[in-house]
């Protein structure tokens, strides 16, 4: 367990549960700091499509891990956590509050039970199982995936085909499911102590707010934005047009389809994510979940955070 003395709240949830607010306004009321835990975000010119708080939102309060990295640097969660265990020491410092935002389930989780040296990539292998989905399809390595290591495959898109791949890779390497050295891992805790509020819509309320999202990115100037990307990116680094919006939006300005396509295959994709996002964060027990839609969300989250603080210390 953490430090009792030093409590991190953290406020997730799924794209679009408009955590980012959320954050700002809390974080104004208890002297918060925000780091973000959003791995697009991190990003220079991926603003419009990664939902990054805007400069007015982060004249507000504070804001970190935000612009901090050119499209073509590449930050894993090993990388996010060192960078935020090394924010959060600033923010007690400063005696500020540490808040981390974000989306991104698996850094949330390395910041908080530390992240496992995976093995080093293996080139034989993965040239074997790129053979593999020529034939079969991406569609029988995922189910191989589900039946050695299903916790992992659940979080996955079945289309995800790197990180299908990299589970594959790792389990062949060490005889171990990533999930496996994910648990192992956790003896690598942090000494902070971590209380978690998750944003929680009805599918049907999330959806529509996505939807409506997916338009205001359009008419926001996603279009230019994603143009600049392309412009900007190396061959390396094209790993960041699997981003949400970014795909698909690329396939439009490649002639593949209509604009009207491309917005509705944004939002079907989004949907799909969030429900990813929800399967990885409703295995945390730990979350306390709130409905945007209450009165005062911001309050209860606050009242949470500090009867959190005072029951802890109490036991």
């Amino acid at each position: 367990m953490g430090s009792l003395d030093k409590p991190v709240l953290v406020i997730c949830g799924p794209t679009g549960s408009g955590k980012t607010k959320i954050g700002i306004d809390v974080a104004r009321r208890i002297g918060g700091e925000i780091i973000s835990a959003d791995a697009r975000q991190f990003y220079k010119l991926m603003d419009i499509g990664t939902a990054k708080p805007t400069p007015e939102e982060r004249a507000q309060v504070p804001h970190h891990l935000v612009d901090i990295a050119n499209i073509n640097d590449h930050i894993t969660a090993a990388d996010f956590r060192d960078l935020a265990l090394k924010c959060i020491a600033g923010i007690f410092c400063r005696g500020c509050i540490p808040i981390i935002v974000g989306g991104s389930g698996l850094y949330i989780r390395a910041l908080e039970k530390g992240f496992f040296e995976g093995p080093k990539a293996d080139p034989q292998y993965r040239r074997y199982l790129e053979s593999r989905i020529e034939k079969e399809g991406i569609e029988s390595l995922y189910k191989y995936l589900q039946e050695i290591d299903r916790a992992t495959a659940d979080r996955l898109s079945p289309r995800d085909r790197s990180r299908i791949i990299r589970a594959l890779e790792v389990h062949n390497s060490t005889g171990k499911s990533m999930t496996t050295l994910w648990n192992e891992s956790q003896r690598r805790q942090s000494e902070y102590e971590f209380i978690k509020a998750g944003i929680r819509w009805l599918r049907a309320e999330l959806h529509k707010r996505i939807d409506a999202r997916v338009k205001q990115m359009v008419e926001a100037g996603f279009i230019d934005e994603v143009k600049i990307v392309q412009e900007n990116i190396h061959p390396d680094s094209i790993h960041l047009f699997k981003s949400l919006g970014y795909r698909e939006f690329k396939g439009y300005l490649d002639g593949n389809y209509d604009l009207d396509r491309a917005i509705y295959l944004t939002q079907l994709r989004t949907h799909q994510y969030a429900k990813r996002q929800m399967t990885w964060f409703n295995a945390d027990p730990d979350i306390r979940w709130f409905d945007p839609q209450e009165n005062d969300v911001v309050e209860n989250i606050i009242s949470y955070f500090r009867t959190m603080m005072q029951s802890n210390r109490l036991t």
